[in-house]
């Protein structure tokens, strides 16, 4: 599956993003050790403060960051077409 059709899956179904704790898992794919990083999902606060088109384009650019690496894709993909309908935040 190519980005675009996981970016365009990830927005049908009124899909916005993985709920915080299947968000979480995300930020371990990405590997991302350091808060501030542009790529950090936003749970916890920045779930609180952040509205429903920030935490969409935030899994957006998650993607795209992931595209530059095949293998943490490959990874990220599978992980993100494993999520149940209730694991994930809707409109």
């Amino acid at each position: 599956m190519k980005k675009e059709e996981l970016i365009n899956y990830c927005q049908n179904d009124k899909r916005i993003c993985p709920n915080p704790t299947e968000w979480m898992k995300i930020g371990e794919i990405l590997k991302i050790k350091v808060g501030g990083h542009p790529c950090t999902p936003l749970i916890l606060n920045g779930w609180v403060f952040s509205s429903d088109l920030e935490k969409r384009n935030r899994l957006i650019y998650q993607i795209e960051y992931a595209s530059n690496d095949p293998e943490i894709y490959e990874e990220l993909k599978d992980y993100i077409l494993s999520l149940s309908d209730e694991q994930w935040h809707k409109e």
